[in-house]
Order: structure tokens, then C-alpha cells, then sequence
């Protein structure tokens, strides 16, 4: 009864039009009717229908603001989405809202995009979670015109961010993880209705980037997620053992926000919380925004609150830290991965760090880059080195004598560079893959994004003209070729063409049968049988490396000043261990 439906309303939509169709109706069941639109794939030209932000979860306002999602009501007629839709509040896009229009119906955001070539097919489907810090980040800038030129379907999840989405007092009116929760409901809403949109439920890869890919990695370690809403998963350039994915002190950083925010937090947790509760979006979100600020200052990315995980409390997602999760074996067996992160995904660190040192002239203060930035850097990434043992093994490790002796910023970064990749990035990664590795009985794959074509992500659209270095293969640079986004870069040159279909040729086979490859010049990708590899250099022309540990140290290879790049790797891996102590000792 239901493929009858399906079939009638694409009956329907076709005879109704010539040439490329307006849109097409079509019926979920249970819900109600959307009304979809069409776009085109980048390089054949094939027909896509396009369903944007369809609700899966009622609007999270009011006293459910903070709280696990509540399923979607079913609706009456046809509800238009045609077009991309409201995304969830967020610094840059919610602050440029005019005062009248900054309502609780600006929250009202928890919705996927749905994108298939045919509604009666019975496509594997791709759910694509979004980074951004767990703070940025929306369905609309992750458009499937490159990615179904392949036969897939492909779905955008939207969920909370910032405070609104892991904002925790861990109690039952504030319990945190309400972003992890949304994205769970998400998936269930696609093993509910994918199949008339054309995807088949039982071939679900989920894969995601930066703060995305760590969000799917908690996933794996969650007691919440059943093993049917995905078979397998892709991350790019994150994991959930990384310390800033954590939010170690939530309490004391849900107050310290509160703060910010102007309520009374001498008064009782209950009255903070009601506090929370009725503030305007915008001055939640400004709220969170100083906290952040004045905690990177003073204690370090592993501190900040509103944006990360919480272990524990009565949301459920976490019993445990994930890295526990590892070491005691408790993980999923049956997930086929597909794990990586770009040759230079550090350089998104050194940004911030040279425009503060700027902003505080101190960028060319001989003495302080010779005694003091490398303390300062331990205390970015969250690490206390009082003894200065941490960082005689960097200076030892990463740099010559001479290039620590001259103070020179420039002769230093390189290394700042890979500290940053390794910490934030490649080791938590690595991690994910080795527990793959080590408890699953599926395959797993893992790779370096090594290609650098003519457009880039350094500096995210603002001028990096000012900085004495590139971005490289820089973190979200991989995204390019699988998105047509931002439309600045949607004009690719040969080159970056042919990166693109080898991208998506990659994406797309291991989500059809599980076996990533491309027959545009990349040799067969190994998979992972040890601790280091092999590994593919994903790279024109693409090449296989042996131990994923070199990836640790990229950028001091070869540079002026840089010190045996085997004492980085022992370096790298040392504070790497330091780095998850460090992560551990807040739950002891």
C-alpha cells in the first residue's frame, strides 16, 4: 500500500510538468506530505529531488529547551520544503537577526535535508553530521551535487548547538547531551522513513567532519544508539577521545555562564536553572561566547563549557568516558570505519594563536617566544606543565637549538602546527581506528588528505594575507571536494575536478559495499592490520604509507630549524598520553 502511494505521487509530479520537474510531493508516513524541489547533480547533470529541513523533532523551546527531543507530530497538507530552512542558533547568523525577529521560533531548528535521484529505489544512504565546533553549522552549506553523481542517498541532520545543544547542570531540568540526543533521534526518523524517500534502512553510513566526526564517534560508544541505525562510519578529522569533545567541569561551567548571562549565581541550582531557562537565545548565546573566551584564556580548550559532551548525569548518552569505552573493550564489533584527517589540520590553531599574540605585540618579543610560547601553547591545548618537562621534551623534540635560541615565531610554527594536528585531531583519530582495529570484526580503513588544490579554507573567508604561513592541507579542505561549498570554491579548475571524483568515488563505494576506491589513478587502499597502518595518502597521484605516527610531525619535515623527525614522533606520541591522562584525571 505505501509503494503504491509512492508511486502515484511520482506519477503525479510527472505528468504534471515537461523537462526538469518543479518539485514532487510525496507522502511519509505516519507524518504527513512534503512538497520537495529538484537541482541537478554537478558534472552529469542528473536529476535530484531535494527535501530541505523536514522536521523530525518537535521545536525544543520552552521547558523542554535543554531536554532529550520529543518526536514530531504529524502534520496536516503539504508542508513546503522546497527550500533550505531555518538553521539552529548560532553566533554569526542568529546575531544579525533584527531584535523582533529573535523568538523562541528561532530555536525551532531540529530538522534533516533529505537528497535521492529516485523515491522508489532502494539506495544505501549516506547521514552526513556537521562540525563547527559543536558550536556553528547547518544542513544548507552541505549540498549533494557532487556526491550523488554516485548512486546514494544522502541526509543533513540538523541539531543544537552551543549551550542550546550540551549546556549541562546534570540534573533532570538541564541533563546535557541534548545535541547527542537530537542526533540519535535523527537517525531513527531515518530508519522510519528513509525507505520512501528511496534509501534502504539497512545500509546506513554515517560520516562527518571536525566536531561532526567526533560527535559519530561518541555514537559508537554510546549505550543509547541501537546497532541498526548505521553499519558503518567515515571520520574526518575527529574523534571523541580528544579532551575538547569533554565537558569536564559542566556545573561549574553552566554557572559561570549564567554569569555571563546576568543571573544570580549565589542563588540555589534550581533558580540558575530557571534563570537558563527564560533567557533570550541571543543572550545565551553571548553568555556562552565570553565564558569561552575568558576560559581559553585562563584554563584551555578542555574547559569550556556549552560545547562538549557530558560524562555520566541523567541523559544517558555517556556511562563513561570514551576512552574508558576503549580500554575496557566495550565498543561496537560490527562497524566497518573509514578514518583520517587532512596532512596539516593544525593550521587552523595557529590563526588564533598568531592574531592574540599580535593583538598583544608580542609576536616579534624575542624572550617570550623563547622562554614562554611553548608554555603558553600547553595551556591552550588544556595542559599544566608546571615542571616545564612537558615542553623540554618539545624543544628537544621539534626544534633545533638554534631555532629556539633565535626567538623567532616564524622558525617555531611549524611545530606549533603539528602539536596542534596531533593533539586536537590525528591522535584521537588514530585511536578510534586502532579500537576499530583491535575489538571489530569489520574492516577498517585510514588516511592522510594530503592534496592542496587552488582554493583552501585557511582562514574560513577572511583575509590571511597578514600571516607568515599557509594553511596546507588545511582542516575542512577535504570538504571541498565532497560539497559544493561555500560557492566561492564551487568553480573547480581540471585539477580539482578530478580530486572531487576521486573523493566521491571513495565516499561513495565504501558506503555501496564497504570497500573505498577509485579507478582514477589511486592503487588498492589496504586496510588497517596493526597499530600505524597501512594508510592512503589521498593525494594526486594517491599513494600508500605505512606508519600513520609520520603524520604526527608533517610540517617539521623539512623545515629550517627543525630538529630529527623521529624525536617529534616520540614527542608527539608522549604528550599525546599526556594529553588523555589529562582527560582521565577530571573524572577521578
Amino acid at each position: 500500500m505505501l509503494r503504491t502511494s509512492v508511486w502515484l505521487s511520482l506519477l503525479l509530479a510527472i505528468v504534471s510538468c515537461t523537462g526538469w520537474c518543479d518539485g514532487i510531493n510525496l507522502p511519509i508516513s505516519g507524518l504527513g506530505e512534503v512538497m520537495g524541489s529538484e537541482t541537478k547533480t554537478a558534472r552529469t547533470e542528473q536529476l535530484v529531488h531535494q527535501f530541505f529541513n523536514i522536521p523530525y523533532a518537535e521545536p525544543a523551546v520552552g521547558q523542554r529547551r535543554f531536554k532529550a527531543p520529543v518526536p514530531v507530530a504529524p502534520w496536516t497538507g503539504v508542508k513546503d520544503v522546497t527550500s533550505p530552512g531555518r538553521p539552529c542558533p548560532q553566533p554569526g547568523i542568529t546575531d544579525q537577526l533584527n531584535p523582533a525577529e529573535i523568538t523562541s521560533a528561532v530555536e525551532d531548528c531540529l530538522s534533516l535535508s533529505v537528497y535521492t535521484k529516485n523515491v522508489t529505489a532502494k539506495f544505501p544512504v549516506m547521514v552526513y553530521i556537521h562540525g563547527g565546533s559543536f558550536s556553528l553549522g547547518k544542513a544548507a552549506d552541505h549540498p549533494p551535487n557532487y556526491l550523488l553523481e554516485r548512486d546514494v542517498l544522502l541526509v543533513v541532520i540538523q541539531y543544537r548547538l552551543g549551550a542550546l545543544g550540551f549546556l549541562s547542570t546534570m540534573s533532570a531540568t538541564i541533563p546535557g547531551n541534548a545535541a547527542m540526543l537530537d542526533i540519535i533521534m535523527g537517525l531513527k526518523w531515518v530508519q522510519d522513513h528513509i525507505a520512501e524517500f528511496g534509501g534502504d534502512p539497512q545500509r546506513v553510513t554515517v560520516f562527518g567532519q571536525s566536531a561532526g566526526a567526533a560527535a559519530i564517534s561518541a555514537l559508537l560508544y554510546s549505550p543509547l544508539v541501537p546497532p541498526a541505525y548505521f553499519s558503518q562510519v567515515i571520520l574526518q578529522s575527529g574523534g571523541s577521545t580528544a579532551a575538547w569533545t569533554i565537558d569536564p567541569n559542566p556545573v561549574e561551567n553552566a554557572k559561570e555562564i549564567a554569569k555571563f548571562a546576568g543571573c544570580d549565581t549565589v542563588r540555589p541550582i534550581e533558580d540558575i536553572e530557571q534563570c537558563i531557562l527564560q533567557l533570550p537565545v541571543l543572550s545565551l548565546l553571548t553568555a556562552r561566547f565570553l565564558h569561552e573566551q575568558d576560559r581559553m584564556q585562563t584554563q584551555g580548550l578542555n574547559n569550556v563549557g556549552g560545547c562538549g559532551m557530558v560524562v555520566g548525569g541523567p541523559s544517558g548518552f555517556l556511562d563513561a568516558l570514551p576512552f574508558d569505552k576503549i580500554r575496557l573493550g566495550q565498543v561496537r564489533r560490527d562497524v566497518r570505519v573509514m578514518a583520517g584527517a587532512t596532512k596539516h589540520d593544525g593550521s587552523f590553531m595557529l590563526t588564533d594563536i598568531y592574531d592574540t599574540l599580535s593583538a598583544m605585540n608580542m609576536i616579534d618579543n624575542k624572550q617570550f617566544n623563547q622562554f614562554e610560547i611553548i608554555d603558553m601553547l600547553n595551556r591552550i591545548f588544556g595542559i599544566d606543565d608546571h615542571s616545564g618537562a612537558l615542553a623540554g621534551f618539545e624543544v628537544e623534540s621539534l626544534y633545533s637549538e638554534q631555532a629556539i635560541n633565535s626567538g623567532n615565531f616564524t622558525q617555531l610554527m611549524a611545530g606549533f602546527i603539528d602539536i596542534a594536528g596531533a593533539i586536537i585531531i590525528k591522535a584521537p583519530v588514530l585511536r578510534d581506528v586502532q579500537s576499530n582495529v583491535r575489538h571489530s570484526q569489520k574492516d577498517t580503513y585510514l588516511y592522510s588528505f594530503d592534496y592542496q588544490g587552488e582554493h583552501t579554507r585557511f582562514g574560513y573567508g577572511a583575509s590571511t594575507a597578514h600571516y607568515p604561513f599557509k594553511g596546507g592541507a588545511h582542516h575542512s579542505d577535504d570538504n571541498m571536494y565532497l560539497f559544493p561549498y561555500p560557492p566561492e570554491v564551487t568553480n573547480l579548475n581540471a585539477a580539482d575536478t578530478m580530486m572531487s571524483e576521486i573523493m566521491v568515488d571513495l565516499w561513495t563505494s565504501f558506503a555501496i559495499d564497504g570497500v573505498p576506491r577509485s579507478s582514477n589513478g589511486v592503487p588498492t587502499w589496504p586496510k588497517v592490520d596493526g597499530p600505524t597502518g597501512p594508510y592512503l595518502h589521498i593525494n594526486n597521484p594517491a599513494t600508500i604509507g605505512s606508519n600513520f605516527y609520520d603524520e604526527f610531525a608533517v610540517s617539521v619535515h623539512n623545515e629550517p630549524g627543525a630538529a630529527d623527525s623521529r624525536a617529534a614522533l616520540i614527542w608527539l606520541m608522549v604528550l599525546s598520553i599526556s594529553f588523555t591522562l589529562l582527560q582521565i584525571s577530571h573524572y577521578q
